[in-house]
């Protein structure tokens, strides 16, 4: 379905990044049921979306990648999670700070510090580019979604936050997933251009949880990209980043 909808939309590339299990605790095969494939599932996910890959040879070029949570202290049964020559492209995702979910609007009846609550989660994200297990990071921003209020000065972080991108090596995902939940991308558009002027590649995602949310407000990150002089988007094949020219990503199939 996802595949079709992007050959709809005239998509030459199309990673598959499904949520990798939540690697809590050792021997736990489903933590969060719904929000992330059950570790048994893991294999069983690599195979059909290899197969897939090789169906679609010719008409569709599919990665197949994972979204990967970090969670401090699993970080070695994430290595060996991930370590899967089938992957093209890991994603890595900071879902929970201090045992809450960033989409949880009912922590903050319980821990209503916007701001120190941004400040731990930008800590994580940094922390998890920081271990070399992602080739991207993906929604950078996304706690402010479903928060009470913005936090009040989110530039604060943002600066630490490019560094540690940068030094790091790692991609940043333009998610439009934002968009749905708000009125802007994650990341917002004045950490996006402090990525690019620093020299962070940047990729494109839609997060698509339907068929109908592939290449979602794509012109618009496109027309908000050429504002910024972003001229090339990084892909990912067999691990390994391409980046490849806008021009070549926006001309018709």
């Amino acid at each position: 379905m996802y595949a079709d909808a992007a050959m709809r939309r005239g998509v030459r590339t199309l990673g598959v990044t499904d949520h990798a299990p939540l690697l809590l605790a050792s021997g736990v095969d489903d933590p969060a049921p719904g929000m992330h494939m059950p570790a048994s599932a893991w294999h069983g996910y690599l195979d059909e979306a290899t197969a897939l890959k090789a169906r679609l040879a010719g008409r569709l070029e599919l990665l197949v990648g994972v979204e990967a949570d970090y969670i401090p202290g699993r970080e070695a049964a994430y290595r060996t999670l991930l370590a899967d020559r089938r992957l093209d492209v890991v994603l890595g995702s900071v879902h929970y700070v201090d045992g809450f979910h960033v989409y949880d609007r009912a922590r903050w009846a319980r821990n209503g510090d916007v701001d120190a609550a941004y400040a731990r989660y930008h800590e994580l994200v940094r922390a998890a580019a920081a271990t070399g297990m992602f080739d991207v990071m993906a929604h950078i921003d996304a706690m402010k979604a479903r928060a009470p209020r913005p936090p009040s000065a989110p530039e604060r972080e943002w600066d630490a936050t490019v560094a540690a991108l940068r030094a790091a090596d790692v991609a940043v995902e333009i998610n439009t997933s934002g968009y749905r939940k708000g009125d802007e991308p994650f990341p917002a558009w004045g950490l996006i251009e402090r990525l690019h002027a620093a020299g962070v590649p940047l990729t494109f995602g839609s997060d698509a949880h339907r068929p109908d949310e592939v290449h979602h407000a794509w012109d618009t990150v496109l027309t908000g990209l050429r504002a910024l002089g972003v001229d090339a988007l990084a892909v990912f094949r067999a691990r390994s980043r391409h980046m490849v020219p806008l021009e070549a990503v926006t001309e018709p199939a």
